[in-house]
């Protein structure tokens, strides 16, 4: 299997991996936007939309940075059949090393705003990453098992 391949299957399981990081993340949101909005329906709506829009730019971003630094260079520098005989391993390393990612992010912004900064935006990125990094591994090696 050539370079290529490769990377566009990492490629196309990024995005299938945002995708459910998102999908998983959303009630989050939408209980967030609930709680903040109050009793207005337009601001609802409105609190929604940029709810949604930003959350969307920031986990896509994290996973971009993810797909930039991590899966590519591992697409292209690992071998399939080392990554397909350690498949648990290496799912186990992603989720890890992104909550490992995201306890030293949330402890820095923490670090320096003191200001009533709760772990609710741990358990959201979190969730976030644990099911970003986990379908991501997990889609790339049944990608890599059906072309072997």
């Amino acid at each position: 299997m050539t370079r290529s391949t490769r990377w566009k299957k990492a490629t196309r399981a990024t995005v299938i991996g945002w995708a459910v990081g998102f999908v998983v993340t959303s009630p989050v949101q939408i209980i967030e936007v609930l709680r903040n909005s109050g009793t207005s329906a337009s601001l609802l709506l409105s609190a929604l939309g940029y709810g949604f829009a930003v959350w969307m730019l920031i986990t896509l971003a994290g996973s971009a940075a993810a797909w930039l630094g991590l899966v590519s260079p591992i697409a292209l520098c690992v071998a399939p059949r080392w990554l397909l005989r350690h498949r648990g391993a290496v799912i186990a390393t992603a989720i890890c090393l992104g909550l490992l990612a995201v306890s030293y992010f949330v402890h820095v912004w923490t670090h320096f705003y003191h200001d009533g900064v709760g772990l609710m935006s741990f358990w959201i990125y979190a969730c976030f990453v644990v099911s970003f990094s986990g379908m991501t591994a997990y889609k790339y090696l049944h990608f890599l098992s059906k072309s072997e």
